[in-house]
């Protein structure tokens, strides 16, 4: 019941769905037996029935509570979690990915879920919402894991990229004196400063490197020449200062951190000519 194609006609499902449409319009409550694993743990797609009942044309439907709705040809059954501009977004508790829905393309309301040992779950109870509210918030937190994971392949970098090479520039360039910052401290025998310059260039080879599809040569000329750029500007802000020592921490921090993507890069190399015999 999930999620159903209807694209063939006259099809026994097809005839099944247009059944259960007619029924819903006529006002009465249907009972369709569930398929997946979407809406896990709460349904099972193992056995578990669903009994739905039609919404009123005038009814608001609340975020929290599950529904049938109709999108890009199938039948779904997922949870509202949210309404923005117009659009209900549906997303099941097992589920990454939301489906964004118009109202009149909701059809009806879950209430009743009966379990394949006679077990009657009354989906409209408090009972029922707090034990929904732990498996949405618990799956939440699953999909905020997910996304940081997202950030360890080439497109995750790629945008993260982005808001690096600013921060960069807003570090490099900005007053930070006018702050109180303590930048002349010693950590180990080396100057707070170096280490910060130092340790900010370790990940500029990272995500050069998605860019510039693992050519490490042009990793590394480009980014010791951001190295250099950086430090460069300082020599024209009123407020900065150009620093020889500064400029080497930079290079310095590029330098390691090309070496350690070093390997990766020239594994990529081999993949891809390998590809290309």
């Amino acid at each position: 019941m999930e999620k159903i194609e209807i694209s063939l006609p006259n099809s026994p499902d097809n005839f099944i769905l247009m059944e259960m449409c007619e029924r819903l319009k006529a006002g009465y409550t249907v009972t369709l037996m569930f398929g997946g694993v979407s809406m896990l743990p709460l349904i099972n797609g193992k056995g578990d029935k669903v009994q739905l009942r039609p919404l009123a044309q005038d009814e608001e439907c609340q975020v929290g509570e599950v529904y049938l709705f109709f999108h890009q040809n199938h039948f779904i059954v997922h949870r509202l979690m949210s309404v923005k501009k117009g659009l209900l977004h549906f997303r099941g508790d097992n589920c990454y990915n939301y489906e964004h829905v118009e109202r009149k393309n909701v059809l009806a309301k879950l209430v009743v879920i009966e379990k394949p040992s006679g077990q009657i779950v009354n989906c409209e109870s408090d009972e029922w919402r707090a034990l929904s509210r732990k498996v949405v918030n618990r799956r939440t937190r699953k999909n905020m894991l997910i996304r940081l994971s997202h950030l360890g392949d080439q497109n995750g970098r790629k945008k993260l990229a982005v808001l690096y090479f600013v921060a960069l520039a807003i570090l490099m360039w900005a007053p930070l004196n006018g702050l109180g910052i303590a930048l002349d401290n010693y950590i180990l025998g080396l100057r707070l400063d170096h280490l910060l310059h130092a340790s900010v260039y370790l990940l500029c080879p990272l995500f050069l490197a998605d860019w510039l599809e693992k050519r490490s040569g042009r990793v590394l000329l480009l980014a010791l020449a951001i190295g250099l750029f950086t430090e460069g500007v300082q020599y024209l802000l009123p407020f900065r200062g150009f620093d020889v020592n500064d400029l080497a921490a930079n290079c310095i921090g590029n330098l390691v951190g090309w070496l350690a993507i070093l390997p990766r890069m020239r594994r990529h190399r081999q993949i891809m000519a390998s590809r290309n015999k």
